[in-house]
């Protein structure tokens, strides 16, 4: 009797570690069942959480540049072909004055072209300004005052000879000095002037009445 009841005690001992394995078993695969479970949702909520890639953002969009015109060089040429070519070209134009800065109300079609500037909104032509050329001279520049010319009292005598001086203060219609024995003008009558040798000459009629210009020397 004492064998059989120690047997059963065994049996028993032996089912409650059956049974304690079998729960620890449980719980471990319990446990792997969970993290299995976790790590699809925790890469989800990771995968949500990570921003994306950034996109690029451009910046603020400049307006393109407006592309320069040409037009062949007329710097050096007149001005009136410079506008022509570039009506012909449809080509905005300005004429301005030089060293001003000023668009220029009128100018002539001769006038020179001192510089010519291409640029996206047209074609500028620099002229002189009024009275220059496009290196600032004058165009005309004033002349000289004269020499004031010596006032000589004319001598009206009708005799005598001189040596004069070699200036002809009277003259022919072309310029010329007058010479002994020459016909001299109504105007000139009785006048006296230096002849074109240097002598003193007179305008006075001779024998036959017919004024001419004279030394005084017969003969």
């Amino acid at each position: 009797m004492p064998v059989r009841i120690r047997m059963r005690g065994l049996a028993a001992s032996a089912a409650l570690v059956a049974a304690s394995a079998l729960a620890l078993a449980g719980c471990g695969d319990s446990s792997a069942g969970t993290q299995a479970d976790e790590r699809p949702a925790s890469a989800a909520a990771t995968a949500a959480q990570s921003p994306g890639p950034t996109p690029e953002v451009s910046g603020s969009a400049e307006p393109p540049t407006p592309a320069v015109v040409t037009l062949p060089d007329h710097t050096g040429r007149d001005v009136g072909g410079a506008v022509l070519a570039a009506k012909a070209a449809h080509i905005d134009y300005t004429v301005q004055l030089q060293g001003t800065g000023r668009q220029a109300s009128t100018w002539g079609l001769d006038e020179e072209v001192c510089e010519q500037t291409d640029g996206p909104g047209g074609v500028t032509f620099t002229v002189p300004r009024d009275g220059r050329d496009c290196a600032g001279r004058l165009l005309d520049p004033p002349e000289p005052a004269p020499a004031p010319e010596s006032t000589k009292p004319q001598d009206t005598g009708t005799g005598g000879t001189g040596g004069g001086t070699g200036a002809c203060e009277l003259t022919s219609p072309a310029g010329n000095c007058y010479a002994d024995g020459q016909f001299c003008a109504k105007k000139h009558r009785g006048l006296s002037t230096h002849g074109r040798g240097g002598e003193y000459l007179t305008c006075e009629p001779d024998a036959g009445g017919t004024w001419r210009w004279s030394d005084g020397v017969t003969g």
